[in-house]
């Protein structure tokens, strides 16, 4: 799922060529996953070995170079972020002193112990079967819910992957013509939802939701409908009394 660009799902067996294309040239491959991350995206996969897995680029069996985490690694209590690579990158700064091999880049607040120690007990639920299904069912009641927005005039596409919506506000959805960015649209939008008490974020024109893990059946069919009074109030203010 690509996010800063209007949460865009990439098609499948795309991440497994640009693998295959990248290392064919040497280069190396960098995971972020830092949204997509820990079960956010594949709730579709089968338990192997009674842990779900957990990241994005295993939908597809690749394994990266780098794989850069954050978000819920912690489950939102503390911040907390990590970057984690192979033990071949790892030796390449390994060496006597007078080398000078270290990788200096840092940062001064590291390794917090609070952090680390949500983390633990975070990744500890995640990989429970229990966690698994309950994403499970989390997606599938999103899934339905979002079906209520097809109908609107001014929802021109819904794209989600797991437990990521992106709902792509247009003009007019049988043109697809999109708002022009200084309409603010997205934003106008959001803001209605949160004068409904359901906070999210817009990317231009696409409306993200990205619900907690604890989120159960009655607040999801909540968000989903506080969009769908939102989306009328804003396009549509003489029909906003019809829901």
């Amino acid at each position: 799922m690509q996010g800063a660009a209007g949460m865009i799902p990439q098609p499948e067996t795309w991440l497994k060529k640009v693998s295959e294309i990248a290392r064919g040239h040497g280069a190396l491959l960098i995971a972020d996953e830092v949204m997509t991350g820990f079960g956010r995206t594949n709730s579709k996969l089968k338990i192997i070995n009674s842990k779900p897995p957990l990241f994005a680029c295993r939908q597809e069996n690749v394994q990266p170079d780098f794989l850069c985490l954050a978000k819920g690694l912690t489950g939102g209590y503390l911040p907390m972020a990590a970057t984690l690579t192979t033990q071949k990158i790892f030796d390449a700064f390994l060496g006597e002193y007078r080398e000078f091999k270290t990788f200096f880049h840092g940062h001064s607040y590291t390794g917090n112990q609070l952090g680390a120690a949500a983390s633990l007990a975070s990744l500890e639920i995640l990989q429970s079967e229990t966690s698994f299904r309950a994403r499970k069912k989390l997606e599938t009641n999103l899934r339905d819910e979002l079906k209520s927005l097809w109908p609107l005039p001014n929802v021109g596409d819904i794209r989600q992957a797991g437990l990521i919506a992106g709902i792509e506000l247009v003009r007019d959805w049988r043109t697809r013509e999109p708002f022009d960015l200084l309409e603010r649209a997205g934003i106008r939008v959001c803001e209605a939802m949160a004068r409904r008490g359901v906070l999210t974020r817009p990317v231009g024109n696409v409306i993200v939701l990205m619900p907690p893990y604890c989120t159960n059946a009655d607040q999801t069919k909540q968000i989903v409908g506080v969009l769908l009074k939102a989306i009328t109030e804003i396009f549509h203010p003489k029909q906003k009394n019809k829901f």
